[in-house]
């Protein structure tokens, strides 16, 4: 038995087109029990297929669409041809970036010749927000290194250190006290407010010398 998994993508203005994402097969008879349904990997394959092709096509009609001028509504041209790596929860995916110049239409108001990139605009730190999120939920819950393999575990996100981890935490965190309005903030002596990170490891005895593993967490203030 054999499963062909295809997207149709049908953009703004009316263009379908339908892409293979991938194939399964399962063989009629002999199967194990392992075979039965869709597998871990499989599936992690699938969705990390299906991501990229939905990312880097939203992209294209996403560039195109920045492309047109306000103005005259004409296509604006393109400085330069480049290609930026985002990472998202299905996969660090490579989509087209070119950086856009002003319209001619606007050569003679005064305008400098300042090139614009709708991406950088939009994910300025090449990642998606669902994935920080989920990052930093699992960061605040877990230790570092533990969240890390957790979500290398269970998603295509590729491999994720726990510096990363660490980093996109602390910065949530941030965006998280920045939103806060100053007024509805209580008053509180800030010399005393402690702020700590907390991380583990689990470090395994050196075979021959000893027998008991050790268990090591460190906080930071």
């Amino acid at each position: 038995m054999e499963w062909v998994v295809k997207l149709e993508t049908k953009n703004g203005w009316g263009e379908v087109e339908t892409i293979e994402v991938g194939r399964l097969a399962r063989r009629p008879t002999g199967l194990s029990a392992e075979e039965f349904g869709l597998t871990l990997t499989e599936g992690k394959k699938l969705l990390g297929e299906l991501g990229r092709l939905i990312l880097q096509t939203q992209m294209e009609e996403f560039i195109t669409c920045a492309r047109v001028c306000g103005d005259c509504l004409k296509l604006r041209p393109l400085r330069d041809r480049r290609t930026r790596k985002v990472q998202t929860l299905f996969g660090t995916i490579t989509v087209d970036a070119p950086r856009i110049r002003v319209c001619s239409c606007r050569a003679g108001s005064g305008f400098v010749d300042v090139s614009q990139s709708p991406l950088s605009e939009l994910l300025p730190d090449r990642c998606t927000p669902e994935l920080r999120r989920l990052q930093a939920e699992l960061g605040a819950r877990h230790s570092y290194r533990e969240a890390a393999r957790i979500l290398e575990r269970f998603l295509h996100c590729g491999s994720v250190n726990h510096a990363t981890m660490r980093n996109r935490t602390h910065r949530i965190a941030d965006d998280l006290e920045a939103a806060v309005p100053s007024s509805s903030e209580p008053d509180l002596d800030l010399s005393t407010d402690i702020a700590m990170a907390i991380d583990g490891a689990h470090i395994r005895a050196a075979h021959g010398y000893q027998s008991r593993h050790i268990d090591v967490t460190v906080g930071k203030n």
